[in-house]
């Protein structure tokens, strides 16, 4: 059988089919591939003409491939130009291609179609030439890096924040590792509050260890292994530090353990706040609180012990009147004298500590009072003084007995540290001080003056309970050794609106500093002195109110012996009573005594105001055992002529009847008697 042209025609379309089935069943493979493939895959042709692109391309472009097939690539639905560094010109990419006949590679892109968003896409794109060497087709990878570029955006900018905040913020942050303890990073402010920079830590390992204890790492790794699971965050943690310049710092820390993969915690990232002011501040309010209700107990004690020793003194005194003078029991009642004024000089010392705050205050030179007390308290010492007080010094308003016996206090204690002798140095320096630079003081002006020793310093263990009262190293029992010294010190700084530190090293001495406010100009007048009238030869009457029965008798003994005419009460009432009846029968009264407190009456201070309402003329002086009570500092402001401080010896008690009684009419405001320092 001849063979036609057409059936030679059907066996090639046979053939040929069957080898397009074959290349459909072989390429099915890869097809499924390259649909399966996330990033887009374009052909286009030598004319520019889109050939082919896989769904992940159509996906990018937000088109299908039948709306893109065929179509030319210039179309600005789904035209893209490269944006890189080397900035290829504004021509769409295959446009580019296109003349220049070379490859892209990894070349940054961007699609903006006028409808939808803006595109950031990576390409990679190779011609394909034919045997002239023209192209004949591009063929291009295309990856889509738009939400990738946003999240690195946005880490980046997380990132920033987070430096400026770690880096700018007043708290202390630092990483430090869990196993080593080796500090990784930390920001401004730590190295502002300790002084020591990044790049000290890492070039030095064991530095870390140098400014935090070892275990407290250690710690926060046991304290997190007893947590929840889960839970990696450690607060409320106190940690003392020590600085560059050697000063200790209070940090309250919050610490986050941060794991490995396999669990295990490999650095800690700990925020610190720094505390040391206000663990400062809130161990003086303790302090504070502390010395203020010891002071009301000893200040109680005191008056009360005060009403015992003015029984004791009296009855001593009468009774030494009684003996001959080469008896030997005249010579045990001098002595019983003399113990009883160091009694006087123990309550004196208490009500000082309890009372420190009422004080008699006048505008004085502090070098003046630093030299002059310095002196006096060396003199006879085996002990050098080198003074730095520099011309210029600002004066203060201060109460000058109370500041001498702080002088007097430290300074004692400075040449006690020396028992084999030796130097002390007594300086002093105007400065300003601003808000919260010295803890508890406010800011403005301050005299700084300090006394420097070089003893054999103070132990840590007493640093903490140096001004707590009755705390001493010395042997108790004598009156050096009752432990009142500093805590009374500490009291009238305090109360002077000043500040006291102390700093020593054992074996190479201490420095105790004050800060005291500067004066302003002011100055506080001391009240006039009593004009020395000398007192008539005629015989007075007085009358004395007291709620003691044996203070009555025994002071009263003393003034019938200095020649008073006396009557007693036991309450206001029935004093008024008796001092009615002599008004009346025109024997009246030169002086009325009246103690402070009565139990169950009314103190001295109010019933003053009764006493003047029923009798104008009466001339009443007013007596305690509490030195520093305001109707006992300044008495003639609530109307008395005069005041007596318990215990008072004869010798006492004569003075200051003659003085009072010198002064009629209370012409000038006479001078209380008693008081410490007079």
């Amino acid at each position: 059988m001849v063979e036609t042209p057409a059936d030679k025609l059907r066996l090639e379309i046979n053939n040929l089919e069957e080898k397009i089935a074959r290349m459909e069943r072989d390429h099915a493979p890869l097809q499924q591939l390259i649909g399966m493939i996330p990033d887009g895959l374009m052909v286009v042709d030598g004319k520019g003409i889109i050939l082919f692109v896989n769904p992940g391309m159509a996906k990018i472009f937000g088109r299908s491939a039948t709306e893109m097939i065929g179509r030319k690539y210039s179309d600005p639905r789904w035209r893209f130009r490269c944006i890189d560094e080397e900035r290829i010109e504004e021509d769409p990419v295959f446009g580019w291609i296109m003349k220049a006949g070379q490859s892209l590679a990894d070349k940054s892109c961007v699609m903006d179609a006028p409808s939808g968003p803006k595109k950031a896409l990576l390409i990679n794109a190779n011609p394909c030439f034919d045997v002239s060497g023209s192209i004949i087709a591009i063929a291009a990878f295309v990856r889509d890096l738009t939400e990738q570029l946003h999240l690195r955006e946005e880490n980046r900018e997380i990132r920033n924040v987070y430096e400026r905040l770690t880096q700018y913020a007043d708290e202390v942050i630092i990483h430090v590792q869990a196993d080593s303890g080796k500090v990784m990073y930390i920001n401004e402010a730590a190295h502002r509050i300790f002084g020591y920079s990044l790049e000290e830590y890492l070039a030095d390992p064991g530095l870390a260890m140098r400014v935090f204890h070892k275990n407290y790492v250690k710690d926060w790794v046991r304290a997190t292994g007893a947590l929840d699971a889960g839970m990696d965050v450690l607060r409320n943690l106190h940690v003392e530090g020590v600085a560059k310049d050697g000063q200790t710092v209070i940090l309250e820390f919050t610490a986050i353990a941060v794991r490995d993969s396999s669990g295990r915690i490999e650095y800690f990232e700990s925020l610190g706040r720094d505390v040391t002011v206000r663990r400062f501040m809130e161990a003086e309010l303790a302090k504070a609180q502390k010395l203020e209700s010891i002071g009301l107990l000893a200040g109680g004690i005191a008056h009360d012990f005060n009403n015992i020793l003015t029984s004791v003194f009296g009855s001593l005194a009468m009774a030494r009147m009684d003996v001959a003078a080469d008896s030997p029991a005249y010579q045990r009642l001098v002595a019983a004298e003399e113990h009883c004024e160091r009694a006087k000089t123990l309550t004196r010392k208490l009500l000082t500590y309890s009372r420190s705050g009422s004080q008699q205050r006048k505008t004085v030179s502090i070098a003046t009072v630093l030299r002059d007390a310095t002196e006096f308290t060396l003199s006879g010492k085996n002990i050098q003084c080198a003074f730095n007080l520099p011309e210029g010094l600002w004066s203060a308003q201060i109460d000058e007995g109370q500041m001498h016996q702080v002088v007097h206090s430290l300074v004692t204690n400075a040449a006690e540290a020396m028992p084999l002798g030796g130097a002390i140095e007594v300086g002093a320096l105007n400065v300003v001080l601003t808000a919260q630079q010295v803890p508890s003081l406010r800011g403005g002006r301050y005299v700084k003056w300090y006394v420097r020793d070089q003893g054999a310093g103070i132990s840590g263990a007493h640093m903490k309970k140096l001004f707590d009262p009755y705390f001493t190293t010395k042997q108790m029992g004598s009156l050096k050794g009752m432990g009142l010294g500093l805590a009374i010190v500490y009291s009238i700084v305090k109360s002077h609106e000043g500040m006291i530190t102390v700093e020593s090293t054992p074996g190479d001495g201490t420095t105790f500093t004050v800060y005291i406010p500067a004066t302003n100009g002011e100055s506080h007048e001391p009240k006039p002195a009593m004009t020395g009238k000398k007192p008539s030869d005629e015989k007075h009457k007085v009358l004395l109110i007291d709620d003691e029965k044996i203070l009555l008798d025994v002071t009263g003994s003393m003034l019938v012996h200095l020649g008073y005419e006396v009557a007693t009460a036991t309450s206001h009432d029935e004093a008024i009573d008796i001092y009615s009846q002599s008004k009346e029968a025109n024997a009246p009264f030169s002086l009325v005594i009246m103690d402070l407190t009565m139990r169950g009456d009314e103190g001295g201070e109010t019933a003053i105001r009764r006493w003047q309402s029923v009798h104008p003329e009466v001339k009443a002086v007013i007596s305690s055992g509490y030195v520093h009570d305001p109707a006992i500092e300044e008495y003639w402001k609530y109307g008395f002529v005069g005041a007596m401080v318990k215990p008072y010896s004869l010798t006492e008690l004569k003075g200051a009847l003659e003085k009072i009684l010198a002064e009629k009419r209370n012409e000038v405001v006479p001078d209380m008697f008693g008081t410490a320092g007079k």
